[in-house]
């Protein structure tokens, strides 16, 4: 520690206290002094021989010290008293922002950027170490951890396919962090969110002390497919040549193999009609970035949902919303001819029950069962019909209508306004089925499972304003979708960084484990097996496969060397001090009764 100072030399005047019982102390009552012959001898002495005496009687007066230097301790604290000292700052915590990110995968000789990052690391762990993994949405996946734990962590970690926000895990760092050293490992390459150097400059006015080591070395070759335009009908793919000189590469869609010739930092596209299932695509190109020259495409399988609408007089408006799509396929027949053919939906609308044969009801009550979806959309005579338990509810008598209010929130329902009925039929379920939308609690769309396949209740009625609205084909479009169990090719392609949010927790098959999750964070490139659906998920980001930096940020990790960072402290004392006057305050009472004065 430095010499001891005062920050408030005005405060020393308090030592001035210390006068009275000096005084007190010289003038207080002595015993009489008798002249007694045979030691007159002793008692003679010289005016230096006095003041030795003088002191030595202060010295032996224990009372009279402990007094002094708790008056002296009291009077000191009013000066404010310190001591500097040199503290390394960085010695208590570190903070390692490791990017995880997919340029991290880049590879620089035999070593990709990632391995040379977590080499790093193991370098400048401190006695606590806390790691934030920066990737498109960064996390504290370690903290206060011993050398020992990071390094364990270290070597367990992976790099992800991801893009980075770099920015975002710094400020992460400076929030975890209350002293210490924040060390951003990582080539730099940022894709979103905040500037690197704006985060630095945001901790540092926090007094933090932060460090950049770059991993990024010379210039890196890359080609990679930057984008993918997914279609029901036609896929297009976006490939991007990052080197100065022109490339000609190989581009596999599936089984074939097509030749893109692409000019020196452009891009070259390539449309071909979307097959069913997934597929893969891959750049026949080895350059040092391999996440991006692979890329999946996930389409529903087979073809068209086949959809016969049953209809004495079919409301051309019904006909038409269930076409609206073109990815169907609508037979209308007209009873009492039915075709036996086989069919994904059937639709019952404005039916003539003197043309209906016998034992039609029973046959679509099977056909549901074996799997298939029946809809029933309401006709104004639907209560007098007996469906033969096709009709998922019991329709009793007509009443005023009201707006349509929606239940249950779905892909068929989402942003839909079914508007208002002037008029409807009670409607009561005659068994456990899924309510989607009601008019004054009454339902009025209803979906039931039976068997392996569905029941729909339709009861808005042909003559309400919903048949008029855009929402109406669109509505149609989406139900047909969600009962053939149909998919959006775009519902099925993803980028990662993502995160998926299911209807409830199922088992999950990744890229690289199988899981149980509600939410699945796409943090891999690959195709995910659901439960319902086979998803993808793609890199396809242009400024994440820029793996050479237009400007060179931090030490490069070859030049880098750990140093301490010292800053002056104060030592305060006040505390000290008037703790240790309590104490000789407490002292002095047992040292009074020890001496038999009290």
């Amino acid at each position: 520690m430095a010499p001891f100072q005062v920050g408030n030399p005005a405060g020393l005047y308090w030592l001035l206290a210390l006068l009275p019982l000096i005084i007190l102390y010289l003038i207080r009552p002595r015993p009489k002094v008798m002249n007694i012959p045979s030691l007159m001898f002793f008692l003679r002495s010289s005016g230096s021989r006095r003041l030795t005496s003088f002191l030595r009687q202060i010295t032996h007066d224990w009372l009279f010290l402990i007094q002094l230097l708790l008056l002296a301790g009291l009077a000191l604290t009013f000066s404010e008293p310190f001591s500097a000292y040199e503290h390394d700052i960085t010695a208590s915590s570190t903070v390692i922002v490791l990017d995880v990110s997919a340029s991290m995968q880049t590879m620089e000789g035999v070593h990709s950027r990632f391995d040379l990052a977590v080499s790093q690391a193991k370098k400048v762990l401190g006695a606590k170490t806390t790691i934030i993994l920066a990737k498109d949405a960064p996390y504290i996946a370690l903290q206060d951890a011993s050398a020992d734990d990071a390094i364990r962590f270290l070597n367990s970690l992976q790099p992800r396919d991801t893009p980075t926000r770099l920015g975002e895990a710094i400020i992460l760092a400076g929030e975890a962090l209350g002293e210490g050293r924040v060390v951003v490992i990582s080539d730099f390459i940022n894709t979103g969110g905040q500037d690197p150097d704006i985060a630095k400059a945001v901790l540092e006015s926090k007094k933090l002390v932060v460090d950049f080591i770059n991993v990024a070395g010379s210039k890196r070759r890359n080609v990679g497919i930057v984008q993918l335009d997914a279609g029901n009908d036609e896929t297009t793919v976006y490939v991007k040549n990052y080197n100065d000189v022109q490339e000609q590469i190989a581009l596999r869609v599936g089984g074939s193999q097509n030749v893109l010739k692409v000019s020196p930092k452009g891009i070259e596209t390539f449309s071909f009609k979307t097959p069913s299932g997934v597929t893969k695509l891959e750049l026949g190109v080895r350059d040092d970035l391999s996440v991006d020259n692979v890329v999946f495409l996930s389409a529903p399988k087979g073809g068209k949902a086949r959809i016969l609408l049953v209809a004495n007089n079919a409301s051309p408006f019904l006909r038409n919303g269930l076409l609206a799509s073109g990815e169907v396929d609508v037979v209308v027949a007209v009873p009492p001819v039915i075709p036996r053919e086989e069919f994904d939906v059937v639709v019952l609308n404005n039916l003539d029950m003197k043309q209906v044969l016998p034992g039609t009801f029973e046959d679509l009550y099977k056909f549901a069962e074996l799997g298939g979806t029946v809809i029933v959309a309401v006709q104004g005579n639907s209560a007098k019909i007996d469906y033969k338990g096709v009709l998922p509810v019991k329709l009793g008598e007509k009443l005023d209508g009201g707006f349509v209010n929606v239940e249950q929130l779905n892909r068929f329902t989402k942003n839909i306004d079914f508007g208002k009925v002037n008029e409807f039929i009670a409607a009561e379920p005659t068994s456990e089925q899924t309510i989607i939308a009601t008019v004054n609690a009454v339902p009025v769309i209803t979906v039931k499972r039976l068997g392996a396949g569905k029941l729909v209740y339709f009861g808005i009625p042909d003559d309400a304003d919903f048949k008029f609205s855009p929402h109406f084909p669109i509505f149609w479009t989406e139900l047909l979708k969600f009962v053939t169990e149909q998919q959006d090719v775009r519902n099925l392609n993803f980028k990662t960084g993502e995160t998926l949010l299911l209807d409830s927790e199922q088992k999950v098959r990744t890229p690289s484990k199988t899981v149980q999750r509600s939410a699945l964070l796409l943090d891999e490139a690959g195709v995910y097996e659901l439960e319902d659906r086979v998803i993808v998920a793609n890199l396809v980001n242009e400024l994440e496969s820029e793996v050479n930096s237009a400007k060179q940020v931090g030490a490069k990790s070859t030049d880098y060397e750990l140093r301490p960072v010292k800053e002056t402290r104060r030592f305060i004392w006040d505390v000290w001090l008037i703790a240790i006057a309590l104490f000789l305050l407490v002292f002095e009472v047992f040292f009074v009764k020890w001496r038999g004065d009290v």
